[in-house]
């Protein structure tokens, strides 16, 4: 949602720079031209900022969830069934990881 704002907000914005330059000057009909690239360009930066903002936020909450269930493995006073419990939570992390690619 965001993105689809910024690239035309960008586009609009040279549009309104190029309208106070002078009409016979080539800066004036590049800036007009320009604007449609911008718009299109600013676009596709921001989100795939957004999607690798997002990406990183996953991956960071797989590794922590990973970490937590590991030491709780770990703990000797764990229950055999809970290890089991937490031995299958655990491979479907790491699938979720694998099938992520993260």
């Amino acid at each position: 949602m965001m993105a689809s704002f910024g690239g035309p907000g960008g586009g609009i914005g040279l549009v309104a720079f190029a309208d106070h330059m002078d009409e016979d000057g080539i800066w004036n009909d590049l800036f007009l031209y320009l604007a449609p690239v911008v718009a299109i360009t600013s676009t596709f930066f921001v989100s795939w900022a957004i999607a690798k903002l997002e990406e990183r936020e996953i991956r960071s909450k797989n590794s922590r969830a990973v970490r937590t269930i590991q030491a709780e493995i770990s703990d000797p006073e764990t229950g055999l069934d809970r290890k089991n419990e937490l031995r299958a939570m655990l491979r479907k992390l790491q699938d979720e990881r694998i099938a992520l690619r993260l």
